[in-house]
């Protein structure tokens, strides 16, 4: 088996393990993609792949742990669907010097959400019912936008809205999270099909890891402890995604 059969397979289970417990996975898979020689286009496209699988198998642990409201997960699911059709429209459009922008934006902006009390959010004990009002609605049509456009970091924003906004406790958050993951991506991916921009040989690898990934990330997100490593988990992600980034300048300032 050639050795990038083996980095798609690892780095698949890994995007399903990291998108299901906090997120970004993408940010082990794209990179990854790119490495392997596929422009920002396809790896886009590709990584929607691992993403939905996970996603899938996620939002099937947790219908079965009796965790989601399905009233509350088509309101959630509504807004955030029709923002991703949206998304994926302009992602097939966006010029590749933009992709790459636009990645740098999420890592900058995930990261500085990290010095913004991010961890007490997570941590927070919320009695009240959620909400849902058309601030609410806007702000998941919004993070919608963002998963069918580049869904780098896009379940860390949509975990936060879930909360902060939503007002939904962190393990009520990751099943509806997974579940608005997995319908964002599936039109997201449906999309870049159509377009022929997906390399299905290497998203299938990737795939394969991500049903392992998905189902481990899903026992650890029930468990009582999922409040401190899903911010330990955020912090360690974006922390790698600037160091890759920074490598990746210096390379091309030497190179150049």
């Amino acid at each position: 088996m050639p050795i990038e059969f083996i980095f798609a397979i690892v780095g698949g289970l890994l995007c399903g393990f990291l998108n299901t417990v906090a997120s970004s996975g993408s940010a082990v898979t794209l990179p990854l993609l790119m490495f392997m020689g596929l422009t920002p286009l396809v790896a886009n496209a590709t990584n929607r792949v691992p993403v939905l699988i996970a996603a899938l198998i996620a939002s099937i642990a947790f219908i079965r742990a009796g965790v989601i409201d399905w009233k509350l997960a088509i309101k959630i699911l509504l807004p955030s669907t029709i923002g991703s059709v949206i998304g994926a429209y302009f992602a097939n459009k966006l010029p590749e010097s933009d992709t790459r922008l636009l990645i740098v934006i999420a890592i900058l902006f995930a990261f500085l959400l990290l010095f913004t009390g991010l961890k007490k959010i997570l941590e927070r004990e919320l009695k009240e019912g959620a909400h849902y009002r058309i601030f609410e609605v806007l702000i998941l049509f919004a993070v919608g936008f963002w998963l069918g456009l580049i869904v780098l970091d896009g379940a860390t924003y949509l975990l936060l809205a879930l909360i902060v906004f939503v007002r939904l406790p962190l393990v009520k958050a990751n099943a509806y999270k997974n579940l608005t993951i997995l319908s964002t991506s599936v039109i997201a991916l449906g999309s870049f099909a159509w377009g022929g921009n997906v390399n299905w040989e290497l998203g299938g690898l990737m795939a394969i890891g991500a049903v392992l990934g998905g189902f481990l990330g899903a026992k650890v997100a029930l468990n009582p402890s999922a409040k401190v490593w899903t911010f330990r988990f955020l912090v360690a992600i974006i922390l790698l995604e600037l160091v890759h980034m920074g490598t990746q300048y210096f390379h091309r300032i030497v190179s150049g």
